[in-house]
């Protein structure tokens, strides 16, 4: 239908002031440098020349004592989050930086063994940072051969209150760039209550169940939650439009043929060779560039003609176990495609985030609707000798979280990588494991079979491109 051209010049008026609020909201964060650090070059360094130590601020000429930085952490982190330069001296009229002496390259890797020490095991909960080295020479600088600039960014803490070992709760008072120990029980209060508030939206975020048909309330489902910035404390933005996310998703190595906008960013469905108004494969993926993507699990019976004919080596055999454990009327879990699924989600989660200049890490979080009750089948020869020995696994949950837990220390951490590269397959299986196991899948049945599960997934990715058999469940 014709949509006449003011609705589409509104639409776009919306997408523009939602980039730009959102720039302004971000620039009430500090930072000394017009770009992400990421994008800072060596000889930007110098507009710290300009820049006073205090409330977010801190120069020091060497790494000091692990306690004295996890106070520095513990104190942005606290507050309004702050940056902490390393190998850059402070000048003492002006409190800005004064010189760029630098610090030892050979001592670098000790300075930040020094800097995980200190948030690791000072700090409880641990605190969040990046980093970034810039070695020399940089002539703009002063900076000589051999001499590195190391630069520690710590957001504002969304896991408030950050407490020291020495049991105090420090924070950036006035301009001094000390950190001071909070006595104050308002500002602990609202320390514990931005605390509360930012897990609390975690979670909410993770247990996210998309409302479906009612013959779909029975389906079992996997909802995989891909973070970039778990507590939204990086100002992460996607910067595309809809038609570059259309594109993204339409690639053929793992397409989505129907994408549309949606409050918080867009949708994408594969609908193909399916009942479109179903919950098929969905992926929303936001403007703070977090990926949720749906994955209905099929639902297999003895009646089903599936596991018959041909499409898997053991299916004979394992419905010859169901048969002799007296189990033929209960409902199977095809997981043959999770496998090969995830380092594809990977892949495109990765293209996606590449437009907001973000390469990682990545926090992942699965969760498993509607399996009480429900035996997991993967077709591979360990898997078959195992239930042999030990009979069958039985779901006695109905909603799982893989791993288990809501806090983000909970969640598997994909590291920092470029856009499209394949997952190790030791990551995907890590992944994988997490799903199975709770499942009732032991760990120890995957690890001779990992590439062979890459296979059983390709395979049923090729099945299901295949016309739809009638009364087959739609995917």
């Amino acid at each position: 239908s014709h949509v006449p051209a003011i609705m589409i010049g509104k639409r776009e008026q919306r997408h523009s002031s939602l980039y730009k609020l959102h720039h302004l909201q971000t620039k009430m964060r500090y930072t000394p440098f017009s770009k992400d650090l990421s994008l800072v070059k060596p000889s930007e360094l110098s507009a710290l020349r300009g820049v006073h130590e205090g409330w977010y601020v801190e120069y020091k000429a060497k790494p000091p004592s692990p306690r004295r930085i996890a106070k520095s952490l513990s104190s942005f982190a606290n507050q309004y989050g702050g940056w902490i330069f390393f190998g850059i001296a402070e000048n003492n009229e002006t409190n800005t930086a004064g010189s760029f002496p630098g610090i030892d390259t050979s001592d670098l890797h000790a300075g930040l063994e020094q800097l995980r020490n200190a948030s690791k095991d000072l700090l409880n909960p641990s605190v969040f940072y990046r980093t970034r080295v810039f070695n020399g020479p940089i002539a703009s600088l002063g900076l000589e051969q051999d001499r590195s600039i190391l630069v520690v960014a710590i957001p504002q803490g969304p896991n408030t209150p950050y407490i020291h070992n020495d049991g105090r709760i420090y924070v950036r008072v006035g301009d001094s760039s000390t950190p001071k120990p909070a006595n104050d029980q308002t500002v602990f209060q609202l320390l514990v209550r931005r605390g509360e508030q930012a897990r609390s939206r975690l979670e909410d975020r993770i247990l996210k169940s998309p409302v479906v048909s009612q013959g779909e309330k029975d389906q079992a489902f996997i909802h995989f939650s891909i973070l970039s910035d778990p507590y939204e404390f990086m100002n992460h933005w996607y910067k595309g439009s809809f038609s570059d996310f259309s594109n993204i998703m339409r690639d053929q190595s793992f397409p989505f043929d129907n994408t549309f906008a949606s409050s918080e960013g867009f949708v994408a469905r594969q609908t193909a060779n399916n009942v479109p108004h179903r919950r098929l494969l969905t992926w929303e993926f936001s403007r703070h560039c977090h990926s949720y993507i749906t994955f209905p699990i099929p639902h297999l019976t003895l009646e089903s003609t599936e596991l018959l004919d041909g499409s898997y080596s053991i299916g004979r055999q394992f419905v010859a176990s169901l048969v002799k454990s007296d189990l033929d009327h209960v409902q199977i879990l095809d997981l043959n495609i999770i496998f090969d699924l995830f380092g594809r989600i990977i892949q495109r989660h990765q293209t996606l985030a590449a437009q907001a200049d973000i390469k990682g890490p990545f926090y992942v979080k699965a969760y498993i609707e509607n399996v009480w009750r429900t035996i997991p089948f993967l077709d591979l020869p360990d898997y078959l000798c195992h239930i042999s020995k030990f009979g069958m696994p039985f779901v006695q949950d109905d909603n799982i979280l893989a791993p288990y837990g809501t806090a983000l220390e909970t969640f598997i951490v994909l590291p920092e990588d470029d856009p499209g590269t394949v997952p190790p397959l030791g990551l995907s299986l890590k992944v994988f494991m997490e799903i199975t196991e709770a499942l009732g899948i032991p760990a120890e049945v995957l690890v001779k079979g990992a590439r062979e599960l890459t296979k059983l997934g390709r395979r049923r990715i090729e099945a299901q491109r295949s016309p739809r058999i009638e009364g087959q469940r739609p995917m």
